[in-house]
């Protein structure tokens, strides 16, 4: 059995060194992500032999596992002579999918693989040819945008974004744009409240979720290196985002709040996030809908320029 073990803040290293590695545009591939929602999943991790291996428990679903990743190993002794290493993780991905599916069968458990894209689905194929079965969930689909149409705002599909970007400035002519420090924070999550208040007191049990994710990310930004904004209308912060880069090309966004009663906060705090911290990326992923209709349809009004498609794999005898 695999030896995992929680999640803390001083695994971020650790952990990320794979992320590093990683070319996956997901979000799932994020240490701020994993650290700051592990209530909500149990997530634990294991390291073996220049493998990554998660494992969590999602509270309506069945526990399964991440698709696990490698990082070179520059020690490893090769059979083939100096220079050459044959398998430059130490293993191949069958050898780790084996190790997942032992791991699982020692829990008594089918072997599941969650927020798996179609491209981690063909390298399993290629791997274990006939062995899975993958399924999509639009529900888990994430939106990339490319950066320049998120910062331009150009074109007819974009009027009605740059008409409440209008209607804001014309409302709020003294707002600015200043980046989250830990001087702000403060009131980052006071803004945080008043949201809540709007959205009857975070009774919800997945906003009591969010809520504590939150300031799971606030306590500890700098440590895990996000990167925040937010606007300041007459001396109060009233909207933020913050996130990071998920590859070399590719920023992801965790978190955006505005209060309601601003109006064309949410598309202000989304155009000048995008402007002062997504300049030098092609995508800009803004995460999934989580099947959420409200959400699905924001976020498509921001006219995606691909989803990338996510679902879960299965081992054909389970």
């Amino acid at each position: 059995m695999l030896d995992f073990k929680p999640v803390t803040i001083e695994d971020k290293d650790a952990i990320q060194s794979f992320f590093d590695q990683s070319t996956f545009r997901n979000c799932d591939f994020s240490f701020s992500n994993i650290f700051c929602w592990r209530h909500s999943y149990d997530t634990t991790f294991a390291v073996e032999n220049g493998w990554l291996y998660i494992r969590f428990q999602a509270k309506n679903d069945k526990p399964g596992y991440l698709f696990p990743l490698c990082q070179p190993l520059s020690s490893a002794p090769s059979p083939q002579g100096e220079g050459v290493t044959p398998f430059p993780c130490g293993e191949g991905l069958g050898h780790a999918l084996e190790r997942i599916m032992r791991d699982a069968e020692r829990r008594n458990e089918a072997v599941r693989l969650y927020a798996v894209t179609r491209e981690m689905f063909e390298q399993i194929e290629q791997a274990m040819p006939g062995k899975f079965t993958f399924q999509t969930d639009r529900a888990w689909f994430e939106y990339l945008y490319r950066s320049e149409d998120l910062i331009s705002l150009v074109g007819k599909k974009y009027q009605s974004k740059r008409n409440h970007i209008n209607k804001f400035k014309r409302m709020y002519p003294d707002w600015e744009y200043l980046p989250v420090t830990r001087a702000i924070i403060p009131d980052c999550l006071k803004l945080y409240d008043r949201w809540c208040s709007e959205n009857g007191d975070c009774n919800d049990p997945s906003l009591q979720e969010e809520h504590l994710a939150t300031k799971k990310a606030f306590a500890e930004y700098e440590k895990l290196g996000l990167i925040g904004g937010a606007l300041r209308i007459n001396g109060e912060i009233l909207a933020y985002s913050y996130g990071q880069a998920l590859t070399t090309d590719t920023f992801g966004v965790y978190a955006e709040k505005s209060l309601y009663e601003i109006d064309g906060g949410f598309t202000m705090m989304n155009q000048q996030f995008a402007e002062h911290n997504c300049a030098n990326y092609t995508y800009i992923n803004r995460e999934e809908d989580l099947g959420i209709e409200s959400l699905r349809k924001a976020k498509e009004s921001y006219q995606p320029d691909f989803l990338l498609e996510k679902g879960f794999v299965i081992l054909k005898e389970s």
